[in-house]
């Protein structure tokens, strides 16, 4: 079971690292009750592009069937 923690946390480290040296854009606009945030399309690419990334090691991990 730790192995499996220690996996998943150093999976969402290594993601957040990336996100942040890679230069990607994040703007957040507050107003008294809301809160927005945007990213750029190259940013948006990029985070697909590495979710797409961990589905894959994933799904060899626990070796799941696709139908």
């Amino acid at each position: 079971m730790k192995n499996l923690v220690l996996t998943i946390f150093t999976i969402i480290v290594l993601f957040l690292f990336m996100f942040i040296l890679s230069g990607c854009t994040l703007k957040i606009e507050t107003t008294d009750n809301s809160v927005s945030a945007s990213v750029d399309g190259d940013t948006t690419e990029k985070v697909d592009n590495v979710l797409d990334w961990i589905k894959e090691r994933l799904s060899r991990l626990f070796n799941t069937e696709k139908e």
